[in-house]
């Protein structure tokens, strides 16, 4: 019984690896240069992948072969969507003694980044990353050295479409917190009046506007404006985000109907409320940082950050 154990075992492994060539030589067998894009049966998954054209044995020197392109890409994605994306190298190696070739692949972890991300800086820690893996890789396993840097991918997922649109109800789990002001349609016209009278300009986007034109309202009204969403468990997180909070600044939560692909802005009057109850059970007043959802008391506390003056060193 033990031996048929092992038997079965040992056939998944030798057929894992089996799948893993063969969607490798898939993509090493595509034809073109720079990032070719791998067909994907799901529309909101996409894969690019960049050969080593020219032969590079070097981790940094292939990195800084094509960054710009990898930047361009992903600004380029991120201008109707906000968007998750990993790298994905694939190596070769060599044992220095027997001579055995072993298919080797160094992987990140998925990174959320919208329209007014720090691309350079995403990869960059990626590259970090992956050059600390290898590292690591080559000291666990003596005897084994770089072969050759086949290709990198670049695997990106989108998280939803960023337009907005007419009047959609809130899930029960935002509307309780009464966080968010849900504006219906039919008080929108007498809200723009007002808009209008306090000086702001609305020419420079599209109505309904989508994430990508805040950037240009913001600059012409001297205004700053963040903009989170909700995944498919109702969870908030950040989609556009402003380096620097102005004197007239606005929240707003962009929300679907789960029916269609409209999107609706709506203003978050209390951001707090709206995140508290996603980070802790906790019922004090908390305050909580914009960009990255970390939690400080409000309560003084001699060994760790708190109040806004913690708030300020994230």
């Amino acid at each position: 019984m033990a031996f048929l154990q092992n038997t079965n075992s040992s056939q998944l492994v030798t057929r894992k690896i089996q799948r893993n060539v063969i969607s490798k030589r898939t993509r090493m067998n595509v034809i073109g240069s720079g990032l070719i894009q791998l067909n994907r049966f799901k529309k909101c998954s996409k894969t690019f992948v960049l050969k080593n054209d020219y032969n590079f044995i070097d981790f940094n020197q292939f990195f800084d072969y094509r960054f710009e392109m990898i930047v361009c890409k992903l600004k380029k994605m991120t201008q109707q969507t906000s968007i998750k994306f990993n790298l994905y190298l694939d190596c070769v190696y060599v044992h220095v003694l027997t001579q055995e070739h072993r298919d080797i692949s160094f992987k990140t972890v998925n990174v959320l980044a919208y329209t007014n991300s720090n691309f350079k800086n995403l990869l960059k820690k990626m590259f970090d990353k992956i050059n600390k893996e290898e590292s690591n890789f080559v000291t666990k396993r003596s005897g084994w050295s770089l072969y050759s840097i086949d290709a990198l991918q670049l695997r990106i997922n989108i998280v939803n479409p960023l337009t907005g649109s007419s009047y959609v109800i809130l899930p029960d789990c935002i509307r309780n917190k009464k966080a968010v002001i849900n504006i219906k349609l039919n008080l929108v016209i007498n809200i723009l009046k007002c808009l209008k009278k306090s000086g702001l300009n609305f020419h420079c986007i599209d109505f309904p506007t989508p994430v990508n034109q805040i950037k240009s309202f913001e600059r012409l009204n001297n205004v700053s404006v963040n903009v989170f969403s909700l995944d498919n468990k109702n969870v908030v997180f950040p989609l556009y985000m402003n380096n620097v909070e102005s004197k007239n600044h606005f929240d707003l939560l962009l929300i679907n109907n789960g029916i269609t692909s409209h999107y609706y802005y709506c203003f978050i009057n209390d951001f707090c409320r709206l995140i508290r109850s996603q980070k802790t059970k906790h019922k004090s007043k908390l305050i909580i940082c914009k960009r990255c959802f970390t939690v400080f008391s409000n309560i003084p506390c001699k060994f760790k950050l708190w109040g806004i003056n913690g708030l300020k060193k994230t």
